[in-house]
């Protein structure tokens, strides 16, 4: 097999020392600075949010982006336990995986599948830096101070990949004081975690924080064909170390270290869906299709692990505050799979895909002042390569090697016309180079392939405050999906970007104990890139699609009594193809095993992964017991059906998920100890679903877990 490598080059090295010696260099340069801005956390006495949607920190009901903020105290009382779980809380958000892939999609606007040179269009930021991985964004929580989910494109903002929106994860900030917990977990199925995080100050300049988490458990799948009731058995660990230097006032850098390893193969515990398989006349072929069970002649397996480190660099300059974002990060998934689903040694098939990706972004942001004016000007670089190494039967079907390298940049003001008045306007230049380099051993095929793209993408928003909680919006915004040269379509014909317009109408107010969002929206949604699977790992992307989506979106946060609060979110879409005549069908013949792919007509039909209407709703109540707290926690779930491919053959009936927490605080409040089960009345359902000529592979999610907890805090 021809090994092909993608090294951290010296340009990639270059970029890196160019970030750190900006910092250098500005620390020594800089003359002397005004005070540092205040916590960009908001203030939880008062209970106001402040998130940085608009790369400068400003309160939640300010920002005229739909926005949920899913808060720390949330993700524990909720029992979300990573990215994944996240939609039961943000239900515009919608979740799938495929293998280690993480596939979000919001409002109906998502990716369907996410492979080496053709990443997503929702993107995840982790404290500021863009991860293009799919497989790396689904993180531990244990650490995390908030999460932003914005909802619509963020094309001038956040450019690069964000035509349905943009996932902020906040990790907490290293503290002077000394602050930590530890926490420990056991559940059914063996679940077993611990996790901790610490934070302290070494001087009046220098703070740092660790955290760190482990998991394992046995699954809940048995392999009737050997046996196994282990074939979901996993692990994975996470760590992350950071330092906050502030060597005089208005300067500061902060850098991160982070690692995580994952061995779980439970996103290969696939099925075949109604029995659809190649395996289906083989006299006496296992064939399972029920939850709890697989039938595998070899089990897959799905491992990831990642590496990187970061810089960010803040320089406050009296009038505006300059930010530099350098970061590293290399990422490794290997994976492997039964492609038949059953007993039957048809197709196994396994892959590795390395990935290396440098970013570096300048942001400088003006300070709160007496002006009208406040805006925020920037640039940013990326360079990500991965190979992708992909084999069936021990033989060597192809592999490659792409890179994309892009650069941007934007500048985005508000302006305060008149009294309460605001305008906003904002624009974004994207370039954009994929390259990719593929060789098709099974033909001796050799693909070298090159193109440039370029995009402009602008936002124009009308507020009104009424007063300093309340306000009113109107918002024009684009989003753009860069073209791509997929290494597994074997072709040098590019794909052409996807777009997207969309149009906004909202209203905020946080008021004593009610914070309410409503949103009206309309997108209209234009060369959307489809892929289909096809034989020997390779698939099909093309612009072959144009959609709309319109619908009403609401939150609302009810401080009922002291003791009493009450969550309602709820999201309700209409997202339709309006021209796509090619999308790609299926046609099963039971007696060969045969499975076709046809052309199906589905212009006026539902958007994949679009659910009429979903919701929550979350309670949570306390009262004072035995000297300490005691605090319940109920969130239930409710998704409408919806369908996992364009053509309507894979759908998802609706189903409602509803997670249980009980947790007693003792008097010192030292030790917190809680009983919790997550989809406590064994709902079962699907969160993935795909068709290729091989079978028609599911999986299906997880069942009722029940648990226990207890967490101890120190400070």
């Amino acid at each position: 097999m021809r090994q092909m490598k993608t090294p951290w080059g010296v340009q990639d090295k270059v970029q890196l020392l160019a970030g750190v010696a900006f910092a250098a260099a500005t620390l020594f340069a800089a003359p002397a600075m005004a005070q540092t801005q205040s916590d960009q956390a908001g203030s939880a006495d008062s209970g106001e949010i402040v998130v940085t949607a608009q790369r400068r920190a400003e309160a939640l009901e300010d920002v005229p982006i739909s926005i949920a903020n899913i808060s720390a105290d949330t993700i524990e009382n909720s029992s979300l336990s990573d990215v994944m779980s996240l939609p039961q809380a943000v239900p515009a958000l919608r979740i799938t995986r495929a293998g280690t892939f993480v596939q979000p999609s919001i409002r109906g606007i998502g990716s369907q599948v996410a492979l080496p040179g053709l990443p997503q269009n929702v993107t995840t930021y982790v404290d500021g830096y863009y991860v293009p991985t799919a497989g790396a964004s689904n993180f531990s929580l244990i650490n995390l101070q908030a999460v932003n989910v914005l909802k619509g494109p963020q094309g001038t903002l956040f450019g690069f990949n964000t035509t349905g929106g943009a996932i902020q994860l906040v990790t907490r900030e290293p503290q002077h004081d000394p602050w930590g917990l530890v926490r420990g977990t056991y559940g059914e199925d063996n679940t077993t975690s611990i996790g901790f995080y610490g934070t302290t100050g070494f001087s009046d300049r220098v703070a740092v924080d660790l955290a760190g988490s482990y998991e394992q458990g046995d699954g809940f799948m048995t392999n009737i064909v050997n046996g196994n009731d282990r074939a979901g058995a996993y692990d994975q660990y996470y760590f992350r170390a950071q330092a906050l230097i502030e060597p005089s006032d208005g300067i500061s850098f902060r850098v991160a270290i982070a690692h995580s390893e994952e061995n779980d193969p439970r996103t290969q515990n696939v099925v075949a869906r109604d029995g659809i398989t190649n395996a289906a006349p083989i006299l006496g072929a296992i064939i399972a299709t029920g939850p709890g069970e697989i039938s595998h002649n070899q089990e897959g397996y799905a491992r990831f692990s990642s590496d990187s480190i970061t810089l960010t660099s803040s320089f406050d300059l009296g009038f505006a505050t300059l930010t530099s974002y350098t970061g590293f990060r290399k990422d490794t998934v290997s994976q492997g799979l039964d492609y038949d689903a059953s007993s039957a040694a048809l197709n196994f098939s396994f892959w590795r895909v390395p990935d290396n990706t440098t970013t570096q972004e300048f942001n400088l942001t003006s300070n709160p002042s007496d002006s009208r004016l406040s805006w925020v000007l920037g640039a940013f670089y990326m360079r990500a390569s991965d190979t992708y190494d992909y084999n069936t039967n021990g033989f060597a079907i192809f592999d490659s090697t792409n890179t994309t390298t892009s650069y941007a940049v934007f500048a985005d003001g508000t302006y305060e016309i008149a009294d309460n008045m605001f305008l906003t306007l904002g624009g974004r230049y994207s370039w954009d180079t994929p390259e990719v380099h593929s060789f098709l051993y099974p033909f001796s095929l050799t693909t070298d392939a090159s193109a440039d793209f370029s995009d402009f993408t602008g936002r124009a928003v009308f507020r009104y405050e009424f007063n300093d909680h309340s306000n009113i919006y109107a918002s024009f915004t684009q989003g753009y999906k860069a073209g791509a040269l997929p290494a597994s379509s074997f072709s040098t014909t590019p794909i052409q970007p996807e777009t997207i317009d969309a149009f906004e109408i909202g209203y905020k107010t946080f008021t004593g104990p009610v914070r309410l969002d409503l949103a009206a929206f309309y997108y209209d949604y234009q060369d959307i890139q489809v892929t289909s699977y096809g034989a020997g790992g390779a698939s099909v992307t093309v612009n072959a699609a144009g959609a709309e989506s319109y619908g009403l979106d609401g939150s609302l946060t009810w401080a009922v009594t002291p003791d009493l609060s009450l969550t309602l979110n709820g999201v309700w879409t209409n997202a339709e193809y309006t021209d796509f005549p090619n999308a790609t069908g299926f046609s099963f013949n039971p007696g060969t095993g045969v499975i076709t792919n046809i052309l199906v007509d589905v212009s006026g039909n539902t958007v994949q992964r679009a659910p009429e209407f979903s919701g929550n709703i979350a309670v949570d109540y306390g009262f004072n017991l035995a000297g300490g707290r005691m605090a319940l926690n109920a969130n239930l779930f409710y998704t409408g059906d919806f369908v996992f491919d364009a053509a309507g053959q894979l759908p998802q009936d609706a189903y409602s998920l509803l997670n249980l927490r009980a947790t007693w605080t003792d008097p010192t409040e030292h030790f917190d100890i809680s009983v919790f089960g997550t989809n406590v009345t064994d709902e079962t359902y699907f969160v993935s679903s795909f068709i290729d000529p091989y079978a028609a592979r599911s999986v299906y999610g997880d069942p009722s877990l029940w648990g226990a907890s207890i967490t101890y805090h120190y400070n």
